[in-house]
């Protein structure tokens, strides 16, 4: 069986170490970094909290989602070519563009935004963040705790048995096995350092 990996990404370092590991993978540069720096642009060019301020991002913003990000930069580089690099009301405007399309530019492969969302994959991480603090953080994150990394593996393979609602299924599923075991007069050892083949959910 033939799985989609597909990676959330804020720039090319973690796009080159997985490459070579996940070949067929898809990488997408997340699109709230990329509106962080259209909206330094707005900012530049609108006065803050005005109305043009925002039609003006939204406008850009409609270009990512309906995949012409392409159209996008050379928009861009056009707004710059009609600045003066001699006149100081220019300065702030060019480096703001500069520093944007420096940062499309290279990543355009991994903006193609519409269509991620047609295939329903994610477009931004915040979902991916939101579940490691719930899943991961609430649980293990508290003051005081250490972990290394064997025992926080086993820790999380039952916090995601107990958030998925299996919790109950899993205790009479494992104290089945004990039971069985202490009825044969056999030792049973609770804890353990090898892995096992869980029930099915049903």
């Amino acid at each position: 069986m033939l799985f989609l990996v597909h990676f959330l990404v804020t720039g090319d370092s973690l796009k080159d170490g997985f490459e070579k590991l996940f070949q067929n993978a898809t990488f997408t540069l997340d699109i709230r970094h990329v509106e962080e720096y259209l909206y330094k642009v707005c900012r530049a060019f609108c006065s803050e909290g005005s109305d043009e301020l925002y039609a003006l991002a939204d406008d850009l913003k409609s270009m990512l989602y309906e995949g012409r990000t392409a159209e996008l930069i050379a928009l861009l580089k056009e707004w710059q070519k009609e600045l003066s690099p001699r006149a100081k009301r220019d300065e702030k405007k060019i480096e703001i563009l500069s520093t944007t399309i420096n940062y499309m530019e290279p990543r355009l492969d991994m903006m193609n935004y519409k269509e991620y969302i047609d295939e329903d994959l994610p477009i931004a991480s915040g979902i991916v963040e939101g579940a490691a603090r719930y899943v991961v953080g609430e649980r293990m994150d508290c003051s005081g705790m250490r972990w290394i990394p064997e025992r926080a593996e086993a820790l999380l393979h039952l916090r995601c048995i107990e958030l998925n609602g299996y919790w109950d299924h899993f205790f009479d599923w494992q104290y089945g096995r004990w039971r069985e075991k202490l009825l044969d007069e056999e030792k049973v050892l609770i804890r353990t350092n090898e892995a096992m083949e869980l029930p099915d959910a049903a």
